[in-house]
């Protein structure tokens, strides 16, 4: 027989001729216990963060998307600029104008701005062609007329905007 057969089985010999006090088994036991109990104290709660921090990382960027454009207000929808030859960046580059704008008005300037600048568009709009082509031609005399003076009231705000307003 080999040594470790023989060491293994002296061992159990041992082992089974040894007795423990009760007394030791209650305080394992005891232990064990209050092991399990601090343990499952700690695991909902890091569940709970975990479950909280996913909401939180899917929650934001849904809410960013979910956001509404200013430019909205003024095409309706990013394709309006898209069948007129646009591109999507042309829709952010004027979503950016309008927050810029929203950032640098009061708010009733920015009302009165945003309903000038919705009326420029349409007839802007008017004139386009899907491949990005003005053609003023195609307006009438009053539409010409309304065209250049909305021009004229929109460039105060536009030298508000763009910090060239003299005071």
């Amino acid at each position: 027989m080999s040594i470790d057969k023989e060491l293994r089985e002296e061992l159990l010999q041992v082992a089974d001729s040894m007795h423990c006090p009760p007394e030791l088994y209650g305080r394992v036991r005891q232990s064990y216990q209050h092991y399990v109990n601090e343990k499952r104290g700690r695991s909902p709660m890091k569940k709970r963060m975990l479950a909280g921090i996913a909401a939180v990382a899917i929650l934001i960027p849904s809410a960013a998307f979910a956001a509404s454009y200013l430019a909205d207000d003024i095409f309706g929808s990013s394709s309006i600029i898209e069948q007129h030859g646009g591109t999507q960046e042309d829709y952010q580059e004027i979503e950016g104008m309008l927050q810029a704008a929203k950032g640098k008005l009061t708010e009733d300037e920015f009302k009165e701005y945003m309903e000038l600048t919705k009326q420029l568009m349409q007839l802007k709009l008017k004139i386009t062609d899907e491949n990005g082509v003005s053609h003023e031609e195609n307006l009438t005399r009053e539409e010409q007329r309304q065209f250049e003076q909305l021009g004229l009231k929109l460039t105060p705000y536009f030298e508000k905007i763009n910090g060239t307003a003299k005071p």
